[in-house]
């Protein structure tokens, strides 16, 4: 074989082995797409309809507006998505919590903008559910119409009931769809989680339990704060939206609970009155079929998982609904109650089903 073959085949194998052994040059780094900016503005408003309550619970309230991306450099007018606080009340943790939800889903092109209110629901028995009676003030008023025509009046809203919604967990869950089926000419959409929705007493047998165990019953606003006393709370709640009575202070309504020979136990003719005023979103559903105005969508969610919420109480008003011909979605997920994240698939939800501008 001659000199020139064998140089050809050693450039050809020196090359090779170059090619083979060459380090491959780093990828080069994707811009991670930035997360657009919600503003969040905090407002203050005084409502008539709290005014001069019983409890002395202030008609001044603050409500949590949050603002889309496109919001300031638009003249566009944007659905409107009313969360209702969950736990005591107070909105800043909701407000919080889908300000961040919101920026990611819109980051990654998951839902159409939109405005989210969260207002506030506290008072002085701790529990955010926005009941109403001469003892507590009218809440369902104040979060329905009041906080509405002011988010219309300041804001480019779609003011319209096709493009508003109410969404919540845990307490809020409970408020979103009670008022859901009690306002469909106000709202279209309910998106709920974790929430209360039938409240027949013999699918909550646990409640009988912490009364037993209470040494002295409640004596004032002050002592609701003390220990494990949710469920005590609740009744109290109840009963004074339920059962009012200017003439019974401090809780302004008669009282649900009796000792008899240093053992609480529970007011029949009260807890009677309580459970016959139809306060939960099932009785609600039952009134909501005799009128003509449907949701455009109903979503309920519920963690296999929650300790909060009996299951039994959650697949009773599933059927409610079903016996009822109400057309909903229910998902049970493997999840706990209001854990992290439920705030997506509620969005989620708002963004499919409300009326959008030009859509």
């Amino acid at each position: 074989m001659n000199t020139r073959i064998w140089k050809c085949i050693t450039l050809i194998t020196i090359l090779a082995v170059m090619t083979l052994t060459a380090v491959p040059a780093a990828p080069q780094s994707a811009t991670p797409t930035p997360r657009p900016t919600v503003e969040m503005k905090l407002e203050t408003i005084t409502s008539q309809a709290l005014t001069g309550n019983l409890f002395g619970d202030p008609a001044e309230r603050t409500v949590y507006i949050l603002l889309p991306p496109g919001y300031a450099a638009s003249d566009r007018r944007y659905p409107v998505v009313y969360v209702m606080p969950w736990g005591r009340g107070e909105p800043s943790e909701n407000a919080q919590g889908f300000k961040w939800t919101m920026e990611t889903l819109l980051r990654d092109g998951e839902i159409e903008e939109m405005i989210i209110v969260v207002p506030d629901g506290t008072n002085k028995f701790g529990m955010g559910l926005l009941m109403s009676s001469s003892t507590l003030g009218d809440y369902e008023t104040y979060a329905t119409q009041e906080v509405v025509a002011y988010v219309d009046t300041h804001y480019r809203t779609l003011a319209t009931r096709d493009s508003r919604g109410l969404a919540g967990c845990s307490n809020g869950g409970t408020t979103s769809m009670r008022l859901g089926f009690k306002y469909p000419t106000v709202f279209s959409v309910v998106a709920a989680t974790g929430g209360a929705w039938d409240y027949s007493p013999e699918l909550w047998p646990s409640d009988v339990e912490p009364l037993h165990q209470l040494k002295e019953l409640p004596r004032n606003l002050s002592d609701l704060h003390i220990g494990e006393t949710g469920m005590i709370r609740w009744y109290l709640l109840m009963a004074a939206a339920a059962a009012p009575n200017p003439d019974n202070p401090p809780f302004y309504c008669e009282m649900p609970f009796r000792t008899v020979d240093g053992r609480a136990e529970f007011v029949p003719e009260v807890l009677a009155r309580i459970f016959e005023f139809e306060i939960d979103a099932a009785h609600e559903a039952r009134r909501y079929v005799q009128q003509p105005v449907r949701l455009r969508g109903i979503l309920l969610r519920y963690g296999a998982y929650d300790h909060e919420i009996p299951i039994l109480s959650v697949h009773s008003f599933v059927q409610v609904l079903t016996e009822l011909g109400i057309e909903h979605e229910y998902v049970e997920e493997k999840s706990g109650h209001c854990d992290s994240g439920w705030e997506e698939p509620l969005l989620k939800y708002m963004s499919d089903k409300l009326v959008f501008e030009g859509k």
